[in-house]
């Protein structure tokens, strides 16, 4: 692994076989708004798949357009309980729910495989919740719903910017920020005082990345941009750019370097990869904050990038409200299975260990 070799050294993600969900698993999902994330419970109550439990995410603050009535009841279709169990994350305050898993622990017992389905996930929820886990033993199933109908279509777009001025971009599936967070154990100690680099992915709202740069101004800003993996969805690269396209206008007499990469928003391995390459770069010069705020699997490929190097930092622009049209049904459910989550997590931290031996016997020779 200390090559990189992530085909291997990481699993794949594949399509859903039903009869690869162990028997008696504990389930954690999230009780969203999206169509998709009710798919894969949709899925289990027809193959006749049952959990040994199920734990349902609620979210605060309130939404009325989330899922949880409908949540409970195919709950309770794919488990012999009466009920399922709940816990609550506070997207504006997740250092609550990273203190409160230990009770989730409680809660999932002694369960040897523990299936975790992130399509109805908020981005940071995703990484607070699987960082938390990352001393687990047994195996984590994560299951990724793909939408069919990602928002803003083409003609919502182009409508919308032409009834603005060139001025002022158009911004779509979010509000407002409430403000940029993080929790204790995903903020990074090392590197202080050293000049900074933001990694962030831009998305259709712009202001989600404003506040970033408002809130922490570095030395060097690289954006990654996302390209979708269904050729009729491509569009979206070009339309964040022109979203974005400000940044550098805006922020360029207090950030001295801003540059793009282009990135797979369907490859969690391909952002490890990218990012490895763009830390391998500043690791020594810079202290490194990512704001995961592309798309779901590359928060995953965030989230294992944060345990090969626990000196770098993520936060969050937290925002104020969803577009109610986000995502539409459901064209495919994914599975990806980490056996051993734990001593898989571990590996992850020797590929950092190496590194240093390695730079150790560089510097002593």
């Amino acid at each position: 692994m200390n090559e990189l070799s992530f085909s291997e050294a990481f699993p794949q993600m594949e399509p859903l076989d039903p009869s690869k969900i162990p028997e008696d698993s504990v389930y954690i999902g999230a009780a969203g708004f999206e169509d998709r994330c009710l798919a894969f419970l949709e899925e289990c109550s027809e193959k006749s798949i049952r959990f040994q439990k199920v734990v349902g995410v609620k979210y605060e603050p309130f939404d009325e357009k989330n899922k949880v009535n409908e949540f409970e009841e195919l709950a309770i279709k794919v488990t012999k309980k009466s009920k399922s169990e709940w816990v609550t994350y506070d997207r504006p305050n997740p250092e609550e729910f990273s203190n409160s898993i230990k009770h989730l622990e409680k809660l999932i017992g002694s369960a040897e495989n523990i299936v975790i389905d992130i399509s109805g996930m908020s981005k940071f929820l995703i990484v607070v919740l699987l960082y938390g886990l990352r001393e687990r033993p047994g195996n984590i199933h994560i299951i990724y719903c793909e939408a069919g109908i990602y928002h803003p279509l083409r003609e919502e777009y182009e409508s919308e910017k032409e009834k603005l001025s060139e001025d002022t971009p158009p911004s779509f599936l979010t509000t407002d920020v409430y403000k940029i967070v993080t929790t204790t154990e995903l903020s990074g100690t090392s590197m202080q005082g050293a000049p900074l680099l933001i990694i962030a992915f831009p998305t259709f709202n712009y202001k989600e990345m404003y506040a970033l740069l408002n809130e922490i101004t570095p030395q060097c800003l690289i954006k990654i941009e996302g390209n979708p993996r269904e050729v009729h969805n491509q569009w979206r690269l070009e339309a964040i750019r022109h979203i974005n396209r400000k940044i550098a206008r805006d922020f360029a007499p207090n950030i001295e370097n801003i540059s793009e990469e282009e990135l797979s928003t369907f490859d969690y391995l391909k952002t490890i990869r990218i990012l490895n390459d763009i830390y391998d770069k500043h690791k020594y010069t810079h202290k490194c904050i990512i704001a995961p705020t592309g798309s779901k699997l590359q928060t995953l490929g965030v989230l294992f990038f944060k345990q090969m190097y626990p000196e770098i930092q993520l936060v969050y622009p937290a925002t104020s409200k969803f577009s109610k049209e986000y995502t539409e049904g459901c064209t495919k459910i994914w599975h990806i299975r980490f056996e051993n989550f734990s001593r898989f997590m571990v590996e992850l931290g020797n590929f950092r260990r190496a590194g240093l031996m390695q730079l150790k016997d560089m510097l002593q020779d």
